[in-house]
């Protein structure tokens, strides 16, 4: 079948949401297109399918091969697994003479099961269509050439969990080797909305948590050596957040009802705890502030406030989503809490700040969650004691992402000067 009736098979597809297209006509001020596409939003929004779709037609048809990501190894059943819901769209490309996708010493082939001679299933490779990448093994792949690459897809780049050390300088090492100078060299980094905290907003300047659903952000990330035509040389990457058709309006939002918190049929950001939340609103009419301290990592910061509150608050707040006429009066017993809530504005000179942002110096400021005042141990005993709310649920996920982040600084510097103490008194 040829390529444009394959795609307007598929096109017509009612679960068919998106198209590649709709990110690369973007284009800067120069008319340049995007070299860096980073697609993310909910679960089943066929992102996935049509990106490694159109890589596999661009290996199939134009011989332009294509290097799928990884950020550790992966078995054959792995790569296989990942291909497996295209295997009707690779039988209807190579009219049934191929049946899906397979690894072998590290290269990607389509394939096709066959019969033998004595009557046996055998998996026979045919065309080379890409390469598999480990990120964590970057560094073997720099003195190789993959002048047949045209295209990497790197699947599943926002996780909640752990990154590599340094993973967007490695990913743009990877994307150095194989690109060389290759024009029309594409990157697609693809990614369901799991973690807002990540190390690539700030490292890339692209700030994934600033970008509204349907917003297409485009950034120039500046490679520091001169083009042909004297001028700096850049790279142009598309932040797509792509817009759900299916989220809910409003008003039922605000309907009281117990709805999941992870984003397999919405385009949220995933809320993977649950927290206790209060709304700002109402927080303000029963709280005095006592102090305000920072949590930022990388480009998101939190402003934390520590009041002081009625012991009753939970059943005052209840109480008021309720229509009643006898309300629960605020208790005189008065206990502290610490209230998260997003900041987007600069600190103010002298608030208590704790980062990862070397730019900020300064006598409230401490690299990680030092505990050198008061102020800091007091924060220690209320997480402790759980004495903790936010403005809302997914506010609560990304700070406790945040402050685990910011533990792990204070831990690994002070595992340094514990090694250094250690090896003085040896020596």
């Amino acid at each position: 079948m040829n390529r444009k009736k394959l795609f307007d098979k598929y096109y017509k597809n009612p679960a068919h949401d998106y198209e590649i297209s709709d990110t690369l006509s973007y284009t800067d001020d120069t008319g340049r297109k995007p070299d860096i596409c980073f697609i993310y939003s909910g679960r089943n929004r066929g992102k996935s399918f049509e990106i490694s779709s159109q890589l596999i037609a661009d290996a199939y048809y134009l011989n332009k091969q294509f290097g799928y990501i990884r950020r550790y190894d992966a078995t054959i059943f792995d790569i296989e697994s990942y291909f497996a819901d295209k295997e009707q769209f690779i039988k209807d490309m190579s009219d049934n003479t191929r049946c899906g996708v397979t690894r072998s010493k590290g290269k990607l082939f389509l394939y096709n099961l066959e019969e033998d001679k004595n009557g046996n299933i055998q998996k026979v490779l045919y065309e080379e269509i890409g390469y598999f990448f480990a990120l964590s093994r970057q560094a073997n792949y720099k003195s190789l050439q993959y002048p047949e690459v045209y295209n990497l897809i790197y699947e599943e780049v926002l996780t909640d969990g752990s990154y590599l050390n340094a993973e967007p300088e490695k990913l743009m090492n990877l994307y150095s080797t194989v690109r060389r100078n290759k024009t029309d060299f594409k990157m697609w980094l693809v990614s369901n909305t799991v973690s807002v905290v990540n190390p690539y907003s700030k490292a890339w300047g692209i700030y994934l948590a600033q970008n509204k659903a349907g917003d297409v952000r485009l950034s120039k990330l500046y490679l520091g050596s001169y083009g042909k035509d004297k001028e700096e040389e850049y790279l142009l990457i598309a932040s797509h957040y792509l817009k759900d058709k299916n989220d809910i309006t409003k008003e039922d939002l605000k309907k009281n009802r117990n709805r999941i918190k992870t984003s397999i049929a919405s385009n949220k950001w995933d809320e993977l705890v649950l927290y206790s939340t209060f709304d700002l609103t109402f927080i303000k009419k029963h709280s005095e502030i006592m102090e305000t301290v920072i949590f930022e990592y990388d480009d998101i910061m939190m402003q934390c406030n520590i009041l002081e509150v009625p012991e009753n608050l939970m059943e005052i707040y209840l109480d008021e989503e309720d229509e009643k006429t006898d309300r629960v009066k605020p208790s005189k017993i008065k206990m502290p809490i610490m209230y998260i809530r997003r900041k987007t504005t600069e600190p103010h000179r002298g608030t208590r700040i704790y980062t990862n942002n070397a730019e900020r110096f300064g006598l409230g400021v401490s690299k990680g969650f030092t505990r050198i005042y008061k102020v800091d141990k007091f924060i220690e005993l209320m997480l402790d004691r759980g004495w903790i709310a936010g403005a809302d649920n997914l506010t609560m996920n990304d700070f406790y992402s945040i402050f685990n982040n910011l533990y792990n600084i204070w831990i690994f510097a002070h595992m340094k000067i514990l090694c250094y103490n250690q090896w003085k008194w040896r020596y």
